[in-house]
């Protein structure tokens, strides 16, 4: 078998997801999905025509590993036309799976949905007024939280470093009192609307120092929280500011979603600097590499939490992995405000009270509706090119 041609559609979804669904065609008629936003076209072209999709590592290691992020995508696409080149479903090429359905988190955002643009605006405004935002208030949140919770989601997370008045320079990575109590309050208030069985993440974004994120984490010990994400920014090769927030905190720490392949988290976990991983996993390497992460933070006693911005025709490629990992707690749904995440594939809303069921059928085990995608665009637009 050889592959013919690669196709992609125009960019799908608000500007801060860029999803580019994405088809390998091969001589035996068989049609790899994937989702591929950052790749070029005529380079993936360059690479695959011609190649044998059935030798996803030699592909792998001699051209998609370069690639990070589009190049594990691309491998999604190969694993779906191995899949239904031999009959079986994704899962069952990587060892058959653990579980029938995987537990979701939902990511809340802030309570309301924006794009890098929308937040810069909103922090202009509101240093120009001095108000915080309606939808930065308490109610806010906790009105969120209850209707997410209402859902069925048992596990949910939100954004705490919002816009808010009380920021004392705009440049400095500290927290001043009153943003620090209402941090501290809008958790309180969230747990209180969600009672004490719904898991509840936060997200800090790394956007604090560590004197003062070290001080959120104590000061919410009391909240149980499934995990505090990113509390101060740190990169590889330098993870010792990490482990000391996480030496001196009983609230769960969670980190890893920029992190590509399976090396680049040794140091991390040797040095005990989290408490759990999250991996992107087209990010991180798709499922060859996945799988070496999952592996490397069981032997350190961790589960894995997979972060997931991606289309639906990747989670559901997340979802057979995901299915096969014995350290899984819940793979993110970061797509709760975009009808189209639910609506591109031939089953509609893949969420069922907060977990997705890992599919049976050969490679992914999906579909796209094309005529749910192709109404999103505008209608001279070709749906693949």
């Amino acid at each position: 078998m050889k592959i013919t041609n690669v196709e992609f559609t125009p960019s799908l979804g608000p500007a801060n997801r860029n999803w580019r669904l994405m088809r390998i065609s091969t001589d035996a008629g068989i049609v790899g999905l994937g989702d591929c936003p950052g790749a070029s076209p005529d380079r993936l072209k360059q690479i695959l025509i011609g190649r044998d999709p059935l030798n996803i590592n030699q592909l792998h290691h001699d051209h998609l590993w370069q690639m990070r992020g589009p190049g594990a995508q691309v491998e999604i696409a190969l694993w779906d036309i191995k899949g239904k080149a031999m009959d079986v479903p994704l899962h069952e090429l990587l060892g058959g799976k653990l579980r029938d359905k995987i537990r979701i988190y939902c990511d809340c955002h802030a309570g309301d949905y924006w794009t890098p643009e929308d937040f810069a605006r909103r922090w202009r405004e509101v240093r120009e007024s001095g108000q915080l935002d309606p939808i930065y208030e308490l109610d806010a949140y906790a009105e969120r939280a209850k209707q997410v919770a209402a859902e069925g989601f048992t596990a949910i997370k939100f954004d705490v470093d919002v816009p808010n008045p009380w920021k004392i320079d705009q440049y400095d990575r500290s927290i001043g009192r009153r943003e620090h109590e209402h941090i501290v309050a809008i958790l309180e208030k969230v747990r209180q609307s969600i009672g004490p069985y719904v898991d509840l993440a936060v997200d800090l974004h790394g956007s604090f120092n560590l004197a003062d994120a070290l001080r959120v984490c104590r000061d919410v010990e009391h909240l149980d929280l499934l995990w505090l994400e990113d509390p101060i920014r740190w990169e590889w090769g330098n993870v010792d500011a990490l482990a000391k927030i996480c030496m001196q905190t009983e609230t769960p720490i969670c980190t890893g979603e920029i992190f590509y392949g399976a090396k680049l988290f040794r140091e991390l976990l040797e040095k005990q600097a989290c408490d759990l991983l999250e991996p992107d996993i087209p990010h991180s390497g798709g499922p060859i590499e996945i799988r070496r992460i999952a592996e490397l933070a069981e032997m350190h006693h961790m589960s894995i939490a997979p972060h997931n911005m991606s289309s639906a025709v990747t989670s559901i490629a997340a979802v057979h992995i995901c299915s096969t990992i014995p350290n899984l707690l819940a793979l993110e749904y970061h797509s709760h405000n975009i009808p189209l995440w639910s609506d591109m594939l031939d089953f509609k809303d893949p969420i069922q009270n907060g977990y997705i069921s890992v599919p049976d059928g050969p490679g992914l085990g999906i579909e796209l509706d094309e005529e749910a995608i192709a109404a999103c665009l505008p209608a001279d637009a070709p749906l693949w090119s």
